[in-house]
Parts: structure tokens; C-alpha cells; sequence
């Protein structure tokens, strides 16, 4: 098995211990959600994510695996409140939920923008 594939693997069975938050409801629709309840990381990459109130937040650019039983974090590109530059925050994949035709979390784009920058040396998870 390739590099990626046990990535995809790793992050598929992590994703199944957190089944009943992940669980798509009937016509949830968010295409990075399986039938099978399994997310698909490449689907998911990409994807924007937005607050309770619509706002978008940013956009998920990797999934980082810390290792063996953690759970993965979602590193989201959001920008600053004018729009010009991005940074990178990571935040446990948990926090994303994909129950829903979009992927929604907690939270708002100014609350990302605060907290301390991803750095890809540092590992994910938030």
C-alpha cells in the first residue's frame, strides 16, 4: 500500500470510532460523507466550513494524522478580517461536523484568526 493510502486508511478507521458524530442523516448530502458514513479526505480537502450563521470560516487544506489512536486535526486556511492575507490554524477533526450539506463548526472566522498559527513542523489536532 502506498504512503496515501494508509493515510486515507488511518483517517477512515479514526473516523469510524467517531461515528456518531460524523453520522450523515438521511439526504445530509456533504459530498466528502460515504454512505457508508466514512469520509473521503480527498472530498473533504477543499471543502469550505462555515460557522452556525452561514459565515464561512475558511477552507480544510490538509488532514494531519499525530500518530496511532489521536485524533486527526483539520488544518483550515482562513483570512484576515479584510480578506487579503490567510493563515493556517488546525483544529480536531471533531469540531467539523459533516452531518449537514455543508461542513459547519463552532465557532467564528475571528476566533480562528486569534488563535496561534499551524506550522507543519508542529503536527495537527488543534
Amino acid at each position: 500500500m502506498g504512503y496515501r493510502t494508509h493515510i486515507v486508511a488511518a483517517v477512515a478507521l479514526a473516523l469510524a470510532a467517531a461515528a456518531p458524530a460524523m453520522a450523515q442523516p438521511a439526504g445530509g448530502g456533504n459530498p466528502a460523507v460515504m454512505s457508508d458514513r466514512s469520509v473521503s479526505v480527498s472530498k473533504l480537502i477543499g471543502e469550505k466550513v462555515y460557522d452556525d450563521k452561514g459565515a464561512t470560516i475558511g477552507s480544510v487544506v490538509d488532514v494531519v494524522l499525530k500518530g496511532q489512536g489521536a485524533e486527526p486535526g483539520v488544518i483550515l486556511s482562513v483570512g484576515d478580517y479584510l480578506g487579503t492575507a490567510k493563515k493556517m490554524v488546525s483544529v480536531p477533526l471533531s469540531h467539523v461536523h459533516l452531518d449537514t450539506a455543508k461542513a459547519m463548526m463552532a465557532g467564528t472566522k475571528q476566533e480562528m484568526m486569534a488563535m496561534p498559527p499551524w506550522m507543519p513542523t508542529q503536527g495537527g489536532g488543534g
